[in-house]
């Protein structure tokens, strides 16, 4: 039997045996995820389950022609990257150096930035800035990511319009209040802490694959900087997001502001999205905390469970993996997450 038809038939076994979400642990839940991804047509990339502080990781297809995944490998965080800077902001709100109510012209002089005495740290994290979208990158080294800021499209505070801006101009905010670089604050305030060492490439990576079938383009990372430019392994995420759970990265009152969604903005919460849905299987209601990233062909899922001490990553670089939407009730992503709590999609 090949590997691929033994997960065939794993998948099958698990939609009939009983399932108790609190007897599930990290590898029970990574072999139930992995049988899921396992009959997902196209679905290529490393995942991961955490539970009670334990991981497990694994992988699936080939990154490309006789390349095998790696799970202790780095790869592409996306989006992602956003939940990281969030978490240095309220470090440093904690620390006094920030406060969320406060404009960025009280920490940074940014001339081409419009607002920039009106806009906060909080519109900022909650993407209600008003910031237009970052404009169209060049194909090489992008220079001062604060050039690619420059436009508004709406009014401070009125409007949630998700972009990459919002979270680039928090990126050169902390460097102004810290005197240090971005990727030096994450190594030093959340890497050396957890024993985990991200990267920000400053070098085009190819690494996913469109719709299509074809090759994504060359993408620079750190044409994303804070907002999408971070690398690194499966299981650093998931150290991320058991700190996070466990409260070590920043105060009981700033995790709470940060992880409170607004219904008015489809429960976005401070970076991530934040609601307590009905997840059914063997979960039922409890709250979750979403945070997704997508560059070129590079899908990312993060899902963090609080109240069941459970996370699960999930990577792709096919970009026809369809995750769809936990709050639908129905697709990949809700699949996913029962598999990793109950050991069964359906369960």
């Amino acid at each position: 039997m090949t590997k691929r038809l033994a997960c065939v038939a794993a998948a099958a076994l698990l939609l009939i045996l009983p399932a108790d979400a609190s007897a599930q642990t990290a590898q029970d839940g990574r072999d139930a995820v992995q049988a899921r991804l396992s009959v997902e047509p196209g679905y290529a990339g490393v995942f991961g389950v955490a539970r009670e502080g334990r991981m497990s990781t694994g992988l699936l297809g080939q990154a490309g022609p006789g390349r095998p995944h790696d799970p202790s490998a780095a790869f592409r965080w996306a989006s992602v990257s956003k939940m990281i800077t969030a978490i240095l902001v309220f470090q440093q709100i904690d620390d006094g150096a920030l406060s969320l109510d406060a404009p960025v012209s009280s920490y940074v002089r940014l001339p081409t930035l419009p607002n920039a005495d009106r806009i906060t740290i909080r519109q900022l994290l909650a993407h209600r800035s008003g910031l237009a979208g970052q404009s169209e990158l060049l194909n090489g080294p992008p220079g001062d990511l604060a050039l690619y800021c420059t436009t508004a499209a709406a009014e401070p505070g009125s409007v949630f319009l998700y972009n990459n801006c919002d979270t680039i101009i928090l990126g050169k905010v902390l460097e102004a209040v810290t005197a240090s670089s971005y990727l030096d604050l994450v190594n030093v305030r959340i890497g050396a802490p957890l024993g985990v060492t991200l990267a920000l490439p400053d070098e085009a990576r190819i690494e996913a694959t469109m719709e299509d079938g074809s090759a994504e383009a060359p993408v620079w990372p750190s044409g994303y900087g804070p907002a999408g430019g971070l690398y690194g392994r499966i299981e650093d995420l998931l150290t991320i997001d058991v700190a996070l759970m466990e409260g070590r990265l920043m105060s009981a009152g700033s995790l709470e502001t940060m992880l409170t969604g607004d219904p008015a903005s489809g429960y976005a919460a401070l970076s991530v999205w934040s609601y307590s849905p009905d997840l059914g299987g063997c979960i039922g209601k409890t709250r979750l905390v979403e945070r997704y990233g997508e560059i070129g062909g590079v899908q990312v899922r993060n899902f963090l469970l609080p109240d069941l001490k459970l996370a699960v990553a999930v990577y792709s670089n096919d970009h026809r993996t369809g995750f769809g939407e936990v709050w639908r009730g129905q697709g990949l992503s809700i699949d996913l997450i029962r598999a990793a709590a109950c050991g069964s999609p359906g369960a």
